[in-house]
């Protein structure tokens, strides 16, 4: 019995002590680090946009009447001078029919003119003659010249009254010639806004028809991008975006355009940028919504940091009265320097950095005395509240 009871104390003893170094350790706090490496880092600036086709035509109309006939629908494929719809053109055949008309009273009238006009020279030349002999009186042969000379002018009026029948019958075959609306391109119909029998009005603007978009093949999306960053924006620029059509589709591009003019709204400015995108797959559809990034700068083998690391802030228990100082001193620093901490033989250490670019997971180091491969902070782990409960209690009131 003393034999083990001799050999129980030590073991007792030992379990004792092991357990409070396992209680030791669980009891301090551990780091959660990332490794401070050299990768690549792309800046994109973002932005919503719509997907268009790079040249959209509106067919209208011209001329006020009936819709009678449509030869196309809805995205159906055109050509150049095609015949696309037809307006009633009884109307319009009638208008030119009297312009031709009135044509031709005038050519009559100009005839009539000249026939009184040969006349009235005659009977002028007569009066000349016969007011040298002292036949007539003065006042004869002043309504005689007078009237040579009326139908000179009438003649004349004539000449003019042609040129205005022949201009209004030129009008008249125009406006008929536009009861005929023809497609002016190569393209497909992506919209079409009237019915037969539909009255067309063209009195204040032209009536839209139909939407022709050339190509969508050649698509664009129409951003507009915040103008805190379009400084960064660049033409050339290669672009992606998404659809939430295609959600795990990613689609390529390049900046072709940032138009000058401004677009406020609500008191917000961006301004329209317009990116071309091919579309062989034809998966793309107007109007889609684009949730477009735009590669603005990059660099290959920078010394990066986790954007982690950057919001680390250690825990009120290890920061010492200068810690806080710093820390406080750190919160009105310059946005271009900032602060990380690393594990230096396994204490916390902090380092200023100077940033450049940065992703959605790392930001580049431009300037530091830390070194590829540090570990840096981003993360402690504390311990357990049972843990703490029993390094704080005295000795004689622990559970061993």
């Amino acid at each position: 019995m003393k034999k083990y009871i001799i050999i129980g104390i030590p073991c007792l003893i030992a379990i004792i002590v092991a357990s409070i170094y396992s209680l030791g350790s669980k009891g301090a706090i551990q780091y959660k680090t990332a490794k401070i490496d050299k990768g690549a880092i792309s800046k994109y600036v973002t932005a919503t946009g719509t997907i268009n086709p790079v040249r959209t035509v509106l067919i209208g109309s011209q001329v006020t009447g009936l819709i009678s006939q449509l030869y196309v629908d809805f995205n159906s494929v055109v050509r150049v001078g095609q015949v696309v719809a037809q307006i009633d053109p009884v109307p319009f055949e009638h208008q030119v029919k009297k312009a031709e008309a009135a044509l031709a009273t005038a050519i009559a009238s100009l005839e009539k003119a000249k026939v009184n006009s040969k006349n009235n020279r005659k009977n002028y030349l007569r009066s000349k003659k016969l007011f040298a002999k002292k036949v007539i009186s003065i006042n004869d042969l002043d309504a005689a010249r007078t009237t040579y000379e009326a139908g000179l002018a009438d003649e004349k009026l004539a000449e003019s009254q042609i040129l205005q029948a022949k201009a209004a019958l030129e009008i008249a075959k125009t406006d008929l010639k536009h009861t005929v609306i023809v497609s002016p391109l190569d393209g497909i119909v992506i919209s079409r806004d009237v019915d037969v029998g539909q009255t067309v009005v063209s009195s204040f603007q032209t009536p839209t028809l139909f939407h022709i978009a050339e190509d969508l093949v050649h698509m664009q999306v129409n951003t507009n991008v915040d103008e805190a960053d379009i400084g960064m924006v660049k033409v050339g620029q290669d672009a992606k975006f998404t659809v939430d059509s295609f959600p795990d589709d990613v689609f390529e591009g390049k900046v072709v355009e940032i138009r000058m003019s401004p677009v406020i709204f609500q008191n917000v400015v961006t301004y329209n940028t317009l990116i071309n995108v091919d579309n062989t797959s034809l998966k793309l559809k107007p109007g889609m919504t684009a949730n477009t990034s735009i590669l603005v700068a990059r660099v290959e083998h920078a010394l990066r940091v986790s954007n982690a690391a950057l919001r680390y802030t250690p825990s009120e228990m290890l920061q010492s009265e200068a810690d806080k100082k710093a820390l406080t001193e750190r919160k009105f620093a310059k946005k271009s320097s900032s602060h990380i901490w690393i594990l230096d033989s396994g204490q916390l250490k902090q380092v200023a950095v100077k940033l450049g670019i940065g992703d959605d997971t790392f930001t580049e180091i431009l300037e530091s005395d830390v070194k590829e491969g540090q570990e840096a902070v981003f993360a402690e782990i504390a311990p357990t509240s049972a843990t703490k409960a029993t390094q704080k209690a005295p000795w004689g009131r622990s559970r061993y």
